[in-house]
């Protein structure tokens, strides 16, 4: 009669959706969570993402909130439970090599990007920004580089021509969680591939290179660039480009572009309507739409009270 071998033990780092719908699909799969690792800042309520500490709490499972996970006495308690599998999800900070060497079969991380191609920060925003077609997800072993492990599974999802960062963002996190659903039983039964990774074909994003501060839109490169260095930049509620109407600041909600002629100045209005403004650019038109003035939504009259009309151009 065959044993059945005991259930792995896992400890999950991490945050929002991604990481509670992770422990759901571990729950699921019957494996033994000794430990989640919550962000610090995770107090235990539900905000525009949900907690991964109260998720783990209503399911019984110790939570700890380290302020520095690969200090000595961090690394220590994580050993002590002997766990089998580190799984990151979110996690913010880096894993040295003292707490990942602490699991015995796998340190693990679930990434917003295809990699090799988007290592670092910020995968959807660059990938927006890039004018990519398609992104992904990728579960991956954790080394001492970033993001530079070998491979184990990855999805690949689609960008539509209208997406959003925030529209990416929750397509990613519904793909990640599939992902580790249809891998866990090759993790469990220890034959999940490893393929290394083509550092030749990496792009890299550091902490630095994303300014989001900068969201005015400029008119200095073709619709379709203009249109997504928008889409990169609208993550509702927090976040979103801008124009400058009549001195006066307008976040852009949602953008669209076409090849449309027109014999207008690039940054110019076209058109104004209760969708937005219609404004040229090299090479087509742009489409803003869901405009808002310090939060409240702005129709057809609000516009044209604050200037909008054909042929006024924006700053």
């Amino acid at each position: 009669m065959v044993v059945p071998s005991p259930p792995d033990r896992v400890v999950l780092l991490g945050k929002n959706a991604l990481a509670v719908g992770c422990l759901d699909v571990l729950l699921e799969a019957g494996a033994q969570i000794v430990l989640v690792v919550a962000d610090p800042s995770d107090d235990g309520t539900d905000g525009w993402q949900p907690s991964l500490a109260r998720a783990a709490e209503s399911a019984g499972i110790p939570v700890q909130r380290p302020a520095r996970i690969n200090v000595a006495e961090t690394v220590e308690a994580i050993a002590a439970l002997s766990p089998d599998i580190l799984l990151s999800c979110q996690y913010a900070q880096i894993l040295g090599a003292a707490i990942r060497a602490v699991a015995s079969v796998a340190t693990l991380n679930l990434h917003f990007g295809p990699l090799p191609r988007y290592r670092g920060v910020a995968p959807i925003f660059w990938a927006i920004r890039n004018g990519e077609t398609e992104h992904g997800v990728t579960l991956h072993h954790v080394d001492a580089g970033v993001d530079s492990g070998d491979i184990l599974a990855a999805a690949t999802v689609p960008i539509l021509p209208t997406d959003t960062a925030r529209d990416l963002y929750e397509r990613s996190t519904d793909a990640g969680i599939e992902l580790l659903r249809e891998t866990w039983p090759r993790i469990r039964a220890r034959d999940a591939p490893r393929r290394p990774q083509d550092a030749g074909q990496s792009l890299y994003y550091n902490r630095y290179s994303v300014d989001y501060d900068q969201r005015r839109l400029a008119w200095d490169a073709d619709c379709a660039v203009v249109a997504d260095r928008a889409r990169a930049l609208i993550f509702p509620p927090f976040q979103f480009p801008e124009i400058c109407l009549a001195g006066e600041i307008l976040e852009v909600g949602s953008v669209s572009w076409d090849r449309a002629d027109h014999s207008a100045r690039p940054g110019q209005i076209l058109a104004v309507d209760d969708a937005g403004v219609l404004v040229a650019a090299p090479g087509g038109r742009l489409r803003l739409g869901d405009l808002r003035s310090e939060g409240r939504p702005l129709d057809a009259g609000a516009l044209t009270r604050l200037g909008a009309a054909p042929g006024v151009a924006l700053d």
